[in-house]
């Protein structure tokens, strides 16, 4: 028996592995490394084989009774061990899983410090890049530092954790913000080769993190942190805003709440509407004047009244205008009143719809003279992939607009269809929303994007203020403007963006109706994203209700304390490398610390992070000193 050895393997199966530890020992063992406990739960044992030592955690420790023959004999008792295997130390390599499983009557070994450098990884931390000025770049970053060995760092490879997307799970205190605060305030601390090239986009839910981020440029004056806050104040100088013209018809869905049937297409072709209409660059007016012409006959041709009628037309005809279709159009012979007489002239639209006597002069005139602006094979062209800039007036313009247009073409009654969804996009107008979705400076999805990045390294978007719908659309949006810049660089994943969503179960839901773009952002990023360097890091309390697809991507997680039956039993199911020893454990985990595992971490390891400093602005509310006052 060596220094180490603190029992023999009693029993091997798929079931588990168990040992029985030395009747001598006590709760202490001296080795080469110091004092160490025998048969502590949580910590390691190596148990060696041919060309490998296999590492195992010890998950239980029960006792084993020893009855000897005479009946008053007191009885003697020996300790069984339950051990996991967690994975194999090969040519100074460890590698999570074991190969085959250890022999019967192995001996069990406290664990070296050398083969414990080898499975934390502490070594390494950082590669030579110019050895005359000591210069170097970091390989590692330090998380926090091990509950069961205090005197080593937690650290995960930067490539497979920052390269991949990652998952912060945890119940409301416990410790999720800070744990997301101190690793960005670690990543920035390093000033030579300095992670300048880094760009973290964050969606701050609950307006935690500017506190977290207001000193990383004086700790490293290379770094800057810009943060965009939501309000409706006009004298904010970094108000959030986002062009009104970005959105999608599933955006503008689920602002409004739109109906799938009836809403939806209106949304849609109001878009197609401001498009067609707003576009400044192009000179082709066939699909403006099939448009307008289609509309314009609609209303001809409804049941309203000669004089409802006049003002609706007047009404699309004083914004929605081209050169061919205006009020001062000529259009052919016109009828006026002289007198007691009709008399025909050339004139105008404007003259033609003119109402005498309760009825329009010559509507048949612009009929005859729209009709001819109406193009059956024009379908293909109304929808256009190009961005115009518009505004949120402008769009809801175009809303009225396609109401009347849907009206022309399908039914009569589709304005009474779309009455809700007018006063919701009022309402809106009227809103914070309104002060957010705007035309913007920028006349391209690049341009604006560029300006939000900047030449920051950390980007703050505070949304604490909006409701859950427009919260959600700030959110979406943004994530499908991160990809489309990142998908049309020249080459693929120059730049890496890591998009941090705060409160995810807010957005990233698990649903299957994914609207009439017919995918979901989140999850098109999660498959997709890598391969462009858009990187998702998703942080929530209700893990349960998040998308599968989007946590199955996920390759690291950092886990806190999750005591909801159901959140537990979708991490067993959902997340690789975990176990039950590790379900159970996260149950009565202290704030602050967490259970971190993946691909960037050698084995799972139990993490107690450091507080940052400044810390998140997410303390809980002081009771006591809020109620007892003087």
């Amino acid at each position: 028996m060596n220094s180490r050895s603190i029992g023999k393997l009693t029993s091997v199966s798929q079931r588990g592995i168990i040992a029985e530890i030395y009747s001598g020992l006590g709760n202490y063992i001296s080795t080469n490394d110091g004092v160490r406990f025998v048969g502590e739960v949580g910590s390691y044992v190596s148990i060696y084989d041919v060309n490998r030592t296999i590492i195992g955690e010890i998950t239980g420790v029960e006792e084993k009774p020893q009855f000897k023959n005479a009946e008053l004999n007191k009885p003697n008792s020996s300790r069984l061990a339950t051990i996991n295997l967690v994975g194999e130390i090969v040519s100074e390599r460890f590698y999570f899983g074991v190969s085959k499983m250890p022999l019967v009557f192995s001996d069990v070994n406290i664990i070296s410090q050398n083969d414990l450098r080898i499975m934390l990884e502490v070594t390494d931390d950082e590669t030579v890049v110019d050895k005359e000025n000591g210069k170097t770049r970091a390989e590692l970053l330090k998380l926090g530092t091990s509950v069961i060995f205090p005197d080593y760092s937690v650290k995960v490879n930067i490539d497979k954790f920052f390269g991949f997307h990652f998952a912060v799970f945890g119940n409301t205190g416990a410790g999720k913000s800070n744990t997301i605060a101190t690793i960005m305030q670690e990543i920035f601390r390093k000033k030579d080769y300095a992670a300048k090239g880094a760009k973290f986009v964050f969606i701050d839910s609950n307006g935690e993190y500017a506190k977290a981020f207001s000193e990383i440029s004086q700790v490293n004056e290379t770094v800057q942190a810009k943060e965009f806050v939501a309000s409706d104040d006009d004298l904010v100088d970094n108000r959030l805003q986002i062009p009104v013209w970005a959105l999608s018809a599933d955006d503008w869905a689920i602002l409004l709440h739109a109906s799938e049937k009836t809403q939806i297409p209106i949304l849609k072709r109001a878009i197609d509407i401001a498009k067609s209409f707003f576009d400044e660059t192009t000179s082709n007016t066939d699909v403006r004047n099939h448009i307008l012409a289609s509309s314009l006959v609609g209303v001809f041709c409804s049941s309203d009244s000669s004089p409802s009628k006049g003002d609706k037309l007047i009404s699309i005809l004083s914004t929605f205008m081209t050169d061919e279709i205006s009020l001062d159009t000529q259009v052919g012979k016109v009828q006026y009143q002289d007198g007691r007489e009709r008399k025909e002239t050339d004139g105008t639209l404007r003259a033609a719809i003119k109402v005498g006597f309760g009825n329009m002069l010559s509507p048949e005139t612009v009929i005859k003279y729209l009709q001819k602006f109406i193009k059956s094979d024009i379908a293909d062209s109304l929808s256009s992939s190009k961005a115009v800039p518009y505004s949120l007036q402008q769009f809801s313009e175009a809303v009225q607009f396609a109401t009347l247009y849907e009206g022309s073409i399908s039914s009569q009654r589709i304005q009474e269809y779309t009455s809700t969804l007018v006063t919701r996009l009022q309402s809106l107008q009227d809103g914070i929303q309104g002060k957010i979705l705007v035309k913007t400076e920028y006349d391209s999805i690049d341009s604006f994007i560029q300006s939000v990045l900047g030449i920051h390294q950390i980007v703050n978007i505070d949304i604490s203020s909006l409701d859950d719908a427009s919260a959600e659309v700030v959110a979406k949006v943004f994530a499908k403007l991160l990809l489309d810049y990142l998908r049309k660089r020249e080459k693929k994943a120059d730049m890496p963006i890591n998009f941090v969503i705060e409160e995810a179960h807010r957005f990233i839901r698990n649903e299957t109706n994914y609207g009439p773009l017919g995918y979901n952002i989140f999850e098109r990023i999660a498959k997709e994203g890598r391969k462009y360097g858009l990187l998702l890091g998703i942080s929530s309390q209700r893990p349960s209700e998040l998308s599968k697809t989007v946590v199955s991507q996920c390759s690291n997680f950092i886990i806190h304390r999750v005591q909801n039956p159901d959140d537990l039993q979708y991490i067993s199911r959902m997340v690789p490398y975990v176990n039950q020893g590790m379900i159970d454990r996260l149950t009565y985990l202290q704030t602050g610390h967490a259970l971190v595992f993946g691909t960037a971490i050698n084995l799972p390891t139990l993490t107690r992070f450091d507080e940052a400093s400044p810390k998140p602005d997410s303390e809980n509310a002081k009771i006591s000193e809020r109620w007892y006052v003087e």
